[in-house]
């Protein structure tokens, strides 16, 4: 392992230490919400989610932070703020654990745009199996934290529970000491003749989607895959080898191997991705393999072939969300001031993950458990139809 794959590892870890408290509240928290002097579960749903709400207006405060700050600083910061935060999500009280969840809003936002802009600069040929190992990687924290935050509970108690994950957290400080200062990058660029206008066709064009694959994976999907489980197959789940697997286990074992594969599928994903002269051909069979998918959502009948679905749903989840963020990072690469383009394409991820519950629940509750499948398929065709039409116009893929 070379030096850069290094500092890209280190930054990983650093994140998913940072991730374990976070991703164990999802489990822990509709749970326990008596325990910590919650007085409705309508408390739990607005904790759960305002991390993500408050991520959008902190895209540009983080960019602009990090244009006075270096990001080796932002991190510690994060770091601290993330050991903090669920040490105290132990303490009774909502409007303190509402604060703690923003504070995890802003520490995930300085650790995002410090990995964004770590991989953006590397050389762009290397760039595919960095965004895979950056993004396979930090999820080992998610996995860790919804796999053993619910049995740490059960045996030592909530409270204690949020101390050991908090005192977890600050293992991150081991990466940190060997992470490099991230501005101490190459100060020149190689793409110096592709410097584009912000906001030119291109720059828009990434941007959007990210925001849009963000929405069906991040948001769409991910939000509502438990009530589309229960949904299709009824409330006795699935039956397996004589044991009935209600939807919650199903959607939480779906998610789990996910982010149990990721550190294997996603770098071997970016490196056949490097490896591609015609990108923009493959991202397009994506969108169509995802609106495929999603139309076999609606047809199946058969519990066994549904799940089998939404296990390659999920393949192609890791693999799109690897490509799509590839290419922000290789967009990254020509723009002057990287840290505004980063921030802009978190602030449209964020933006994106936000509005995908929202307009799931939306659809079920007017159209019924379906309308998610089809609203995928819809999100799939503008995807497609939007970067068809650019490859038509564009002559090379530096122009794209």
């Amino acid at each position: 392992m070379d030096h850069r794959q290094k500092q890209v590892v280190f930054i990983s870890l650093i994140t998913a230490f940072a991730l374990i408290g976070d991703s164990m509240l999802y489990i822990v928290l509709p749970i326990y919400w008596r325990e910590i002097g919650l007085s409705s579960i309508w408390e739990v749903g607005l904790l759960l989610s305002i991390n993500r709400f408050i991520r959008i207006p902190l895209a540009p405060v983080v960019w602009w932070l990090y244009r006075y700050v270096p990001m080796k600083t932002g991190v510690l910061i994060a770091i601290l703020l993330a050991s903090v935060t669920t040490m105290l999500y132990g303490v009774s009280g909502f409007w303190l654990l509402l604060i703690c969840r923003c504070a995890w809003g802003l520490a995930w936002t300085l650790l995002r745009m410090s990995g964004m802009r770590l991989i953006a600069e590397m050389d762009e040929g290397a760039q595919g199996h960095l965004t895979g190992l950056y993004n396979g990687l930090y999820r080992l924290g998610s996995l860790f934290g919804m796999l053993f935050g619910g049995i740490f509970a059960s045996l030592i108690g909530f409270q204690s529970m949020t101390l050991v994950f908090g005192l977890l957290t600050l293992l991150g400080c081991i990466f940190y000491v060997s992470l490099d200062e991230i501005e101490n990058g190459k100060k020149t660029q190689v793409y110096q003749g592709m410097k584009q206008k912000w906001f030119s066709r291109g720059v828009v064009k990434v941007l959007l989607t990210g925001m849009m694959v963000a929405l069906i994976i991040q948001g769409l999907f991910a939000s509502t895959l438990s009530h589309v489980i229960e949904a299709k197959m009824g409330q006795h789940g699935f039956v397996l080898f004589g044991y009935v697997i209600g939807a919650a286990a199903l959607s939480g074992g779906l998610q789990a191997i996910r982010w149990g594969w990721e550190p294997f599928v996603a770098p071997r994903t970016g490196r056949w991705f490097d490896g591609i002269v015609l990108k923009e051909r493959m991202l397009c069979w994506m969108f169509v393999s995802i609106g495929a998918l999603s139309i076999l959502g609606v047809m199946l009948k058969s519990n066994g072939w549904l799940l089998v679905m939404l296990l390659l749903l999920q393949l192609l989840s890791t693999i799109l969300t690897t490509l799509t963020d590839t290419l922000a990072f290789h967009k990254a690469s020509t723009q002057t001031d990287k840290n505004r383009f980063l921030a802009s394409y978190s602030f449209v991820q964020d933006m994106g993950a936000a509005l995908g519950p929202l307009m799931g629940y939306t659809m079920i509750q007017f159209f019924g458990s379906n309308s998610v499948f089809w609203l995928m398929v819809v999100m799939s065709v503008l995807l497609l139809s939007m970067w068809v039409r650019g490859h038509r116009r564009d002559v090379s893929y530096g122009e794209v």
